[in-house]
Order: C-alpha cells, then structure tokens, then sequence
C-alpha cells in the first residue's frame, strides 16, 4: 500500500484527488495540507510514500516547499501537480529534485502511473511537459554534431547507446518505456543510467535533466 499525502491550497481540488485515488486498493490517502508550512509540520510527525503536490499555494508555495521536503527528507516522493505548464515551473521543479510533473486535470489513470514511476524511481511528466523538453533539446543546432557544445560533450563522454538512453530520459520515458523502446531489460536500463551519471558526477535522473538544459543555456 502506497501512502499519498496532498497538499492543495483549494479543498474542492484536495477532495477531488481524494476521491480518485480512493478508487485504487494499492493507495491510501494519510494526511493533507493546504500549504507547504502545513506539510512540513505534519511531516515531523508523518512520512507518506508520495506527496501531490499544487505549485503555487499561500503562506509557502510547491517550489519551496520542494526543495525543504527533498533536503529534509529524502526518501518522500514528490510529484508536482499543476495547472501551469511555463518552463520556469518545469525546470525549477526538475532543479529541486520533482519525482514527476503532472497538469491537474490529468486522468486518474495518469495521476495513478505517476505515483506508481516515482516509486520505482522513474520520473514521468505529462506528455505536454515531456514534449516542451523534447522542442527545447530539439532546437539545439542540428547541422553539425561537433558543432554543438552538448552533443559534442556527450559523444566525447558516453557510448551511442549510452546516448540513446539520454536522449529517451529526456523525452521524458520511464525505464521501461527505455527498454521497450531499445530492446533492453529494465535493469540494463537502470545500469545504463548509473554509469552515465556517474560519468558526468551526477546523483540523479533529475540532475541529469537539469544538467543538459542548463548546459545548453550555456
């Protein structure tokens, strides 16, 4: 059983989640909050599995909130939960450590797949997040490999299958839709991606994601 905590500024938006994920057997929802100050008190005396979480809220917002919760305790989930989409929102949730961005009106199906990713250690974003950070690496200049900081680093650094791994992680695929998709196990998937963020010293997906935008900005 996957322990859920919510935290949601808007108590019809905390009944609506609670509602949904009362659907599922393998979630329980243990505590809620309407800030992050909340949150982080109930936290001193509670640990879910995963925490859904609204970006912008009173007294503490998502992003803030965010980075005390993954500091503090590290082992939590966190998924953002938003109506907003700006790449400022994506990034600063990806620099603080966000186990998942999803929109709030996703479906009960995308919000359960979210949960189930973060706690096996991928991250999945919704397929308008995923698709902005595609368009973002995709605008990289596409005329010359070695004419490019980034890909010029990564072909000097990692294998082409290794390459391959990176380019799906950005994509936003979690490590079985990586498998699928080269015809490899998960755990070949999960080694892949410890030798690549060890090579570029690095202790995370999320880091790794961050990493390559901030790079790119470069």
């Amino acid at each position: 059983m996957t322990k859920i905590m919510i935290v949601d500024d808007q108590e019809i938006v905390r009944e609506g989640l609670r509602m949904i994920l009362s659907l599922h057997e393998e979630v329980e929802v243990v505590g809620e909050a309407g800030n992050g100050e909340e949150l982080l008190e109930i936290l001193k005396s509670m640990l879910p599995d995963v925490i859904l979480m609204d970006i912008r809220m009173p007294v503490m917002d998502g992003i803030e909130t965010l980075k005390i919760v993954k500091d503090t305790y590290s082992s939590v989930k966190v998924i953002i939960l938003t109506t907003f989409n700006e790449d400022e929102y994506i990034f600063n949730g990806l620099k603080f450590g966000a186990d998942g961005y999803i929109l709030k009106d996703s479906s009960s199906k995308e919000i359960i797949k979210a949960i189930k990713a973060a706690c096996e250690g991928n991250m999945l974003l919704h397929s308008q997040i995923s698709s902005k950070i595609s368009k973002v690496l995709n605008s990289m200049d596409q005329t010359s490999i070695h004419e490019n900081k980034i890909k010029e680093q990564l072909v000097n650094v990692l294998t082409p299958r290794e390459i391959e791994v990176v380019e799906l992680i950005m994509q936003g695929n979690s490590n079985k839709q990586i498998g699928s998709a080269l015809f490899l196990t998960e755990g070949t998937v999960k080694n892949y991606i410890s030798r690549i963020l060890d090579k570029f010293e690095l202790n995370n997906r999320t880091e790794l994601v961050l990493y390559l935008q901030t790079s790119k900005r470069g």
